[in-house]
């Protein structure tokens, strides 16, 4: 079907996705998402994986098995992968300690997407992975993602940075450098969005953001939002750094814009 093929694709660029997730994404109720993915599991095309708990208290993870592995080798017409090889992918994913801030990272864009497939003129044009930003940002910075969205005529690029509180404030701060630099090497003027698991922690980075001479000087546009609310990302929940606090449409911050 397309939209397995689609989920394939999206799997072979992002890793991993829980049955919410690919039901926000891509069907129109939970029941139906949950039917389809166990049925690519049996046949070998997703795999899934949980922690360890009672059963039914964690969502499955899903992630892409050797069918699903060999469908995009066969298009990119590289060699098949070896089951073993396959397996370990799985298993060194489901032990990451990385998951849980990937897993983040996902739902962030997935809210995005998903908030374009009910709302007319909006789209999420371009979602890549922190490996895709790479590609183009080299060693300069280490976005966690980037996306294109477009909310009634209104277009915005932006990096991401998906916090989890675990660095202190001012070495996220110091990241601007990397993006400061980039700017300067190649003239790319997205938006920097850092996202704060809590508005306490939102609102200790957002101090240290604004001072940053990137920021200060205008090089670069930088805005806070905070977990904790039922407001999805493309909604008014982002504060320019530098700005009096108001939240804003994520489409609106194109008026914020550096120059």
């Amino acid at each position: 079907m397309p939209r397995d093929r689609w989920l394939i694709e999206l799997l072979g660029e992002h890793q991993v996705f829980t049955t919410e997730q690919v039901a926000a994404l891509c069907f129109d109720h939970l029941h139906t998402a949950r039917n389809r993915l166990v049925l690519l599991n049996q046949r070998g095309i997703l795999a899934r994986f949980r922690d360890g708990v009672r059963p039914g208290s964690q969502q499955w993870r899903w992630t892409l098995d050797l069918i699903g592995l060999a469908y995009l080798a066969a298009r990119a017409d590289q060699p098949a992968p070896k089951p073993a090889t396959v397996r370990q992918r799985v298993n060194r994913l489901a032990t990451s300690p990385k998951l849980g801030h990937l897993l983040g990272v996902n739902g962030f864009f997935v809210d995005l997407a998903a908030h374009a497939r009910t709302t007319p003129g909006a789209e999420l044009s371009v979602w890549w992975s922190e490996r895709t930003c790479r590609t183009v940002t080299g060693e300069l910075v280490r976005p966690d993602g980037h996306g294109v969205w477009t909310e009634h005529g209104t277009t915005v690029s932006f990096w991401l940075e998906w916090d989890q509180g675990t660095e202190q404030a001012h070495r996220v701060a110091s990241k601007l450098d990397g993006y400061a630099d980039l700017h300067r090497a190649t003239g790319l003027n997205h938006l920097v969005l850092v996202w704060a698991p809590t508005p306490a922690r939102e609102t200790s980075l957002r101090s240290r953001l604004a001072r940053h001479p990137a920021v200060a000087s205008g090089t670069l546009t930088v805005a806070t939002g905070a977990g904790g609310t039922t407001e999805h990302p493309a909604g008014p929940v982002w504060a320019p750094a530098t700005g009096t606090g108001d939240r804003v449409r994520l489409a609106r911050l194109a008026t914020h814009r550096a120059g």
